[in-house]
């Protein structure tokens, strides 16, 4: 089976992973979009997790085949479950899961165990799945981090994995932002002691690396952290909030599409929650009334900020409701916007040199100095935002200097 792929042309799959890509369960993912709201500020941003999977499949196939060229023994029936879990890595994705799960911890993240047994042991994905004959290799390459020989696991979730090299060029593609890795980054691929490694022994292979991480950044500043997106975002998390205060399960969005969601959501009968998704869908967005940055408050405050507000939803939403009183607003029209550390793990992909193994930013107490800046830049996009409406934004910016002691750097 071929299909044509807007961004790595024809895609070439297996009667059983077109048996796979067919079923309901991975079906849903044409409705989750892969970068959230994103589509508010890139308008041709609307790509979804359906596609993203299947670029993710072709980006590991084409990984094994490098590994191949490159001596190492790669059987077919471990080709055949890599391509395959590859392929449904993302099946238990909420709407806007990433949202609910990383930055407003409204619920677990999408990869624990528990969700992916649900979904992969779902009709008619487990039965797709239990005729392509390897069923316990998919669920064991998407769940079990000791998993033997490791370069299989993380062909599909590591560092530099097929995942990444999907997503950096998708999400550049769909925003028009004009990025792009060179492919010769494929040929780099081996394995050292067992791990998925790159070979540095090749020409230039330093220099791709780093440009991948700049790529990571570059979308990260521009796409993934951009304003509009995060308060998009927020506003969906925190009409999520409300809904689990009134009986919302976890479970109950577990068939659901973006579009989907958002439909439940304004259904309702919450004056709140339509206020907000209407906000959303409208683009009628909260503003930015108050800005701490990495750079104002320093590590130590910033963690301090993050295990107060970030892991803590009671405190997080004691403090919005504190804020809303001061300023004589609804609590639903301030919304606490308190990210997790921001790294980037890709730093850290096991490379080949000739004095063996080791991650590419080791030593990690002093690490290449060109690793290290782009490691020291991805950190300083941690931000704390606190959202309001426009005519609000100056009280509330004077009550949060108040509370959280620092100058607003808006």
């Amino acid at each position: 089976m071929v299909i044509r792929d807007p961004v790595h042309g024809d895609l070439r799959f297996t009667d059983a992973e077109r048996r796979v890509m067919d079923t309901c369960q991975m079906q849903r993912l044409r409705g989750i979009r892969q970068t959230g709201t994103a589509y508010l500020v890139y308008p041709g941003c609307v790509h979804t997790r359906f596609e993203h999977s299947l670029g993710t499949s072709a980006m590991a196939r084409r990984i094994v085949c490098a590994l191949r060229d490159n001596g190492v023994a790669v059987r077919a029936e471990q080709e055949a479950a890599v391509v395959l879990a590859a392929l449904v890595h993302d099946i238990s994705h909420l709407p806007f899961g990433h949202t609910f799960e990383d930055e407003r911890k409204l619920f677990p993240r999408h990869d624990t165990v528990e969700r992916l047994r649900h979904f992969l042991s779902q009709d008619e994905l487990a039965d797709a799945l239990e005729a392509s004959g390897f069923p316990d290799e998919v669920f064991a390459l998407l769940t079990d981090r000791r998993f033997d020989p490791p370069w299989m696991r993380q062909i599909i979730s590591s560092t530099v994995d097929a995942d990444l090299l999907d997503y950096l060029r998708r999400d550049a593609y769909f925003t028009g932002l004009q990025q792009d890795y060179d492919d010769r980054i494929f040929s780099t691929f081996t394995v050292a002691e067992g791990n998925l490694a790159i070979n540095m022994a090749k020409m230039s292979t330093r220099t791709e690396l780093l440009h991948l991480l700049r790529l990571r950044y570059f979308l990260t500043e521009r796409v993934y952290y951009h304003h509009a997106k995060v308060v998009s975002g927020a506003m969906i998390a925190k009409a999520v909030e409300l809904a689990v205060e009134g009986g919302l399960t976890e479970k109950d969005l577990y068939d659901l599409t973006d579009d989907a969601l958002l439909r439940a959501l304004t259904g309702r009968g919450d004056a709140r929650i339509q206020r907000l998704i209407k906000g959303v869908m409208h683009r009628k967005l909260l503003k930015r009334a108050y800005l701490i940055s990495a750079a104002e408050v320093g590590r130590r405050d910033r963690d301090e900020l993050i295990a107060t507000y970030n892991r803590s939803v009671e405190a997080r939403q004691r403090t919005e409701r504190e804020i809303a009183d001061a300023a004589v607003l609804d609590p639903d029209q301030v919304i606490l916007y308190c990210p997790d550390i921001s790294s980037i793990k890709e730093a850290r992909v096991f490379i080949e040199t000739r004095d063996g193994l080791r991650r590419l930013n080791e030593p990690l107490d002093s690490p290449p100095f060109d690793v290290k800046a782009v490691e020291d830049q991805y950190e300083r996009l941690w931000k704390l935002y606190v959202f309001a409406p426009e005519g609000y934004r100056e009280r509330v910016g004077k009550i949060c200097e108040r509370i959280f002691g620092e100058p607003n750097a808006r």
